[in-house]
């Protein structure tokens, strides 16, 4: 086959499985917003521990604006976040919920292992971002009163 007929018929097949996104929609299964919008409950100690993360975190976030973090400092930082983490409650009535739980604790986990690891602060940096989102993610999956984003 010459290369520009062959060249067509691969943009063919593959214009021919291609789905609109209007008609992808309409076969898409429904999903009810109820389901999506109402988060899991909390308990107290899960709370205070997640309010104590926040807390360090919110604390270093204007030093980490102004790039004026050092390595021994990161260190630190995950250092503490670790040993937090080693108590840090992943149990829940819910199976998705723990599960949940499970997954945040392991992205505070590897954010902290990021901090501590990578070789320039810019990486660094990403670490600290990663476990800010992981919490960010709890306070939209969980219910928390007076839970407010971390900023980035």
């Amino acid at each position: 086959m010459r290369p520009i007929l062959a060249a067509a018929v691969v943009i063919a097949a593959s214009s021919f499985f291609v789905v609109s996104p209007a008609l992808a929609d309409q076969h898409a299964p429904s999903v009810t917003s109820a389901k999506i919008a109402t988060p899991w409950s909390s308990d107290a100690p899960l709370r205070a521990a997640v309010d104590e993360m926040a807390q360090m975190l919110r604390a270093v976030g204007h030093d980490l604006q102004q790039n004026q973090r050092t390595e021994a400092q990161y260190d630190a930082l995950a250092e503490w976040m670790l040993k937090r983490l080693a108590a840090f409650p992943t149990t829940h009535a819910d199976r998705n919920a723990a599960i949940a739980l499970s997954e945040i604790k392991k992205d505070l986990s590897d954010g902290a292992d990021i901090m501590t690891h990578a070789t320039h602060l810019p990486a660094r940096r990403l670490g600290y971002m990663m476990a800010v989102q992981a919490l960010n993610r709890y306070g939209k999956s969980f219910e928390h009163p007076d839970w407010t984003p971390i900023p980035l």
